[in-house]
């Protein structure tokens, strides 16, 4: 028994060498810079982006309030377009195109962590016998889409350096 607990024991500490070694983190788990640990939000709350975006700041420990720095979303658009059609020249699969572009500036409305762009894609096939399912795929699809969004705007954040210089465009 003594023997058998052992192994289940080296086992777990194996295991958790190995995960830990390797850069393994939960998803959603990001290590903010303290820094940026408070920062103002500048995304219409009309957007479909603002929840999930609001809700992941906050789940990393961000409080959203004036601050030193401003998160501002300068574009974000969805566009679905027909990717494929069946022989009746009618639209058998579609892709979802999810466009987010947002910058970090300081308090001086200087952009210190230059403008990002992420593009995010979905396939989803369609069938016309279908449609009431199809529907709501394609609506878990695009919740998925803006989750996802905001997930990596967190992961590219989590690498912000305040000691970066200025990155403006003429």
């Amino acid at each position: 028994m003594l023997m058998l607990f052992m192994r289940f024991l080296s086992f777990f500490l194996v295991s958790t060498l190995v995960l830990t070694a390797c850069g393994f983190h939960l998803r959603g788990s990001y290590n903010i810079p303290s820094t940026i640990k408070h920062l103002e939000l500048k995304l219409d709350t009309n957007s479909t982006l603002y929840f999930p975006l609001r809700d992941a700041l906050q789940q990393a420990g961000i409080q959203l309030d004036s601050s030193d720095y401003t998160l501002e979303i300068l574009e974000d658009s969805l566009n679905k377009q027909t990717t494929n059609t069946d022989s009746r020249a009618k639209a058998a699969e579609y892709t979802l195109y999810y466009t987010v572009v947002y910058q970090l500036k300081n308090n001086e409305d200087k952009t210190i962590y230059p403008e990002r762009r992420l593009l995010l894609r979905r396939s989803y096939q369609y069938d016309t016998t279908a449609i009431v399912g199809k529907t709501a795929e394609e609506e878990t699809l695009i919740r998925e889409l803006y989750q996802d969004a905001a997930q990596q705007i967190l992961r590219q954040l989590s690498s912000f350096q305040p000691t970066q210089p200025a990155m403006v465009k003429p």
